[in-house]
């Protein structure tokens, strides 16, 4: 089989997508049942060895640029977004960039596989991959750009697609529900946790802990953009109402870029982080993530909305108990190893936090819990069940 991939977003700071779309193709690439791999972005084509050094290049500009450069870039982007026609415009270049040097390659057998919703033209096998439908359940968390473009482009992009990936259960329903998209035409392929993310001990992160002035499990951690989607204002809030000794003993963590609609977000970390109960420490390389979530307390995620929820399986392979949501595709990934809880509760929130910092017994059953769930998940997994989708239209 030979498979062509849309690459822009290796080019980028790595989360979400772009992470799904390197461990992917490591993976497939693992399994030596392709023939040929090939990538495209901007007009230009990577093929095999080309495009393997691309996927396992993450010191692209924007990861290693310093935090002044991406902050300015991070702004530069949110700026972009709410241009009127940007999307558009963005799709417009694309379809004349790429569609038209891709063209040849339908002639060659190749499966295009998009991995970011919408595809360029392309006249032979397609397969796209949509992991969540934020945009039609929860438009208040995207610019309205970007809801616009999503709206008027992913019904017929479905309906183009000859199979489509997602990466839950409950994603799949929804876009059965909304698109009326067959189940047939539908596969789940779960994610995986880099294997980055494993138990460490207090001397093997001491380097990291010391550059944040952080004490190893004597934190709560929060990794995502900050962005409302991920109920930031609600987790702080959590927080803040739990016993002062507990507030100062056990600081939460902030950990990751700025994003859309982050205002709010941030003139309540401020506040918090005045009172020295928030840490705010931006955009981190993986290698300290990984040594954070290893080392932390409790790993708290009580976003509103998610198509599967990395960070939650992150939390459990590193073998830290994670407090999440009760909604969307959160009990799915968990499977009851988290604490589940109300993201809408701030109550539930704070008595989940308060439960696992005081309970070591009930801590230490949710760190098990989580190893043993998180082995139930694997990229090499992800690519097998892939590779059952090219073989269906090759």
């Amino acid at each position: 089989m030979k498979i062509l991939f849309n690459v822009h977003l290796l080019l980028r700071t790595r989360t979400g997508i772009g992470l799904y779309k390197q461990h992917l193709i490591q993976a497939l690439v693992a399994t030596k049942e392709l023939d040929s791999i090939i990538g495209f972005v901007g007009g230009h084509i990577y093929r095999d060895e080309a495009l393997l050094s691309l996927v396992n290049n993450d010191q692209n500009p924007l990861s290693s640029s310093t935090p002044t450069a991406r902050g300015s870039l991070a702004a530069l982007k949110k700026v972009i977004q709410d241009v009127p026609g940007a999307y558009t415009a963005r799709q417009a270049l694309r379809e004349w960039q790429d569609g038209r040097r891709i063209g040849a390659l339908a002639q060659e057998g190749f499966i295009y596989h998009e991995p970011n919703y919408i595809p360029v033209r392309y006249a032979g096998p397609l397969v796209i991959s949509a992991y969540d439908l934020s945009q039609v359940r929860h438009p208040e968390f995207h610019p309205p750009e970007r809801t616009a473009f999503l709206n008027k482009h992913l019904g017929p992009a479905l309906q183009r697609a000859d199979q489509v990936i997602t990466i839950s259960e409950f994603s799949a329903q929804e876009i059965m529900d909304f698109y009326q998209t067959p189940r047939d035409k539908i596969t789940v392929t779960h994610l995986g946790a880099d294997e980055i993310f494993h138990p460490r001990d207090s001397l093997t992160v001491a380097k990291t802990l010391q550059a944040l002035g952080l004490r190893h499990r004597e934190f709560v951690l929060f990794v995502a953009t900050l962005e409302p989607r991920k109920n930031i204002i609600r987790l702080i809030d959590a927080h803040s109402s739990l016993p002062e000794f507990l507030r100062k003993d056990f600081p939460l963590v902030l950990t990751g870029a700025a994003g859309w609609q982050d205002a709010d977000i941030l003139r309540r970390i401020r506040s918090a982080e005045q009172k020295g109960e928030v840490i705010r420490t931006g955009y981190l390389p993986r290698t300290q993530l990984a040594d954070l979530f290893s080392s932390a307390a409790v790993f708290a995620y009580p976003s509103l909305y998610e198509g599967f929820g990395l960070p939650v399986l992150e939390g459990f392979a590193s073998g830290t108990p994670v407090l999440t949501s009760n909604i969307s595709s959160m009990p799915e990934v968990s499977a009851g190893a988290a604490v589940e809880v109300d993201p809408y509760s701030l109550e539930a929130i704070a008595d989940g936090l308060q439960r696992l910092l005081e309970d070591r017994v009930l801590a230490e059953k949710h760190i098990q819990a989580g190893l043993i769930r998180s082995k139930d998940f694997s990229w090499k997994s992800c690519a097998e069940k892939t590779l059952e989708v090219y073989r269906k239209i090759s």
